[in-house]
This record gives structure tokens, C-alpha cells and sequence, in this order.
């Protein structure tokens, strides 16, 4: 099996405070030693020794982290598959941010959050483009202008049912934009292999699970 190993951990929110508004809070968690399994199929990493992760949370649920399958599929996403204007649902960490500023394709970000907490919470450490406060299905239709329109807000493992709702999401943002691609960073592997799948069926099974963690 091939893997790529990660020996040190340090992101662009590696340094943010560690503090809470609300009920949502910045926090730390430790991944111990292991192999743990990447976004993509087949995709896997090392950790030799313990990294220290930084965490959005909010009560007892667990939103964001920086953890490596994330950071490499918002890089890809980020840097590489990003264009024109670009709507971001979701804050966050602020994660995807750092990787669509480095893009010279983006020309601009607007940032669709429903927590205002976030706003005090994190948006201190992003101010990279424009922050609108509301509901994502409510504030879309308002936006001048998307080329790529990029989400996150699914909470949950990925199972039929959040499937269903992403396919909901992807119709939505379809009819408000119907020539903006749609992105979504916790499903964007399976949505690819969908795509490879209508076209070459026998490239892989009926499904897999992309979240699972391989210890």
C-alpha cells in the first residue's frame, strides 16, 4: 500500500486562538500514530508520531478540522479546480480561503455563513473577500454573479441520506447558476468517481466509502 507521510502538522489555522463564542469553539485534537485513509480511492497517509489538529466545534459536535484528507482535497479544489467568481457556502475554519487567494483564477470570493458566531469567531482570521451572514438557500439567489460555487455545510458521516441531500444542494445551486460548476469538499471524491463510473462502469464497485478511517 502506498501512503504519503505526514511527520509535522502545521496549516494556516494551526495558530488561531483557541477560544469560544456561543456555543462554537476553536480547539485542539490530537490524530495519533497510524494510517488513516485520504478523500480520494486508494489514498491513504502516515502518521509516524502524533499531530496536533485544530478543531471547529460546536457543543459537543465536531464541524472542521484540518486534518490531512481535508486539507489535501480543499487544495485540489482550492488551487487547482476554482475559477471566476466563487461562493463559498459555509466558513468554517476559513480553510478553503487560504488556498482560493493563491489561485490566480479566482478573481473574487464571497462567503455564505449561517452562524453569526463565526463572524466574531473566525472571520477575524480569513477577511478574504466578502462575508454574508444567512441562510445559504436564501442568500445565493442574492449574489451577483457565481463561477464556481463550493459547499460544505453537510454535518455527518456520508450515507445515503446526506447523499440525497447533496444531490438537493447541487440541483439548488444549478438553478440559480446554471453555468457555475459546484464543488463540494467532503463529497467531491464520490462525485468524481460517479462521474468515471457512468463512463467506464466496471472501473469500480457500486460504492465506497471515502470517510472511513483505515487504522
Amino acid at each position: 500500500m502506498r501512503y504519503h507521510v505526514i511527520d509535522h502538522w502545521n496549516t494556516v489555522v494551526s495558530n488561531y486562538p483557541r477560544t469560544s463564542v456561543g456555543d462554537w469553539k476553536i480547539t485542539d485534537r490530537v490524530q495519533t500514530e497510524g494510517i488513516y485513509k485520504m478523500q480520494e480511492q486508494d489514498a491513504f497517509y502516515y502518521v509516524p508520531d502524533s499531530i496536533n489538529l485544530t478543531v471547529l466545534e460546536q457543543g459537543d459536535l465536531t464541524w472542521f478540522t484540518d486534518e490531512p484528507r481535508n486539507m489535501y482535497a480543499l487544495a485540489e479544489i482550492g488551487l487547482f479546480r476554482a475559477k471566476g467568481h466563487v461562493v463559498v457556502g459555509g466558513l468554517g475554519l476559513g480553510l478553503i480561503h487560504s488556498f482560493l487567494v493563491n489561485n490566480p483564477n479566482v478573481k473574487t470570493i464571497t462567503t455564505i455563513e449561517i452562524a453569526r458566531e463565526l463572524r466574531e469567531l473566525v472571520w477575524p482570521y480569513v477577511k478574504i473577500g466578502k462575508l454574508l451572514i444567512g441562510d445559504f438557500y436564501e442568500v445565493l439567489p442574492l449574489v451577483d454573479r457565481a463561477d464556481t460555487i463550493i459547499t460544505d455545510f453537510i454535518f455527518g458521516y456520508q450515507d445515503e441520506k446526506n447523499w440525497r441531500e447533496l444531490e438537493s444542494q447541487r440541483e439548488f445551486c444549478a438553478k440559480v447558476f446554471p453555468n457555475a460548476q459546484f464543488l463540494e469538499q467532503g463529497y467531491q471524491a464520490r462525485m468524481d468517481a460517479e462521474v468515471v463510473r457512468s463512463k467506464l462502469p466496471s472501473a469500480f464497485g457500486t460504492s465506497y466509502d471515502v470517510v472511513k478511517v483505515f487504522r
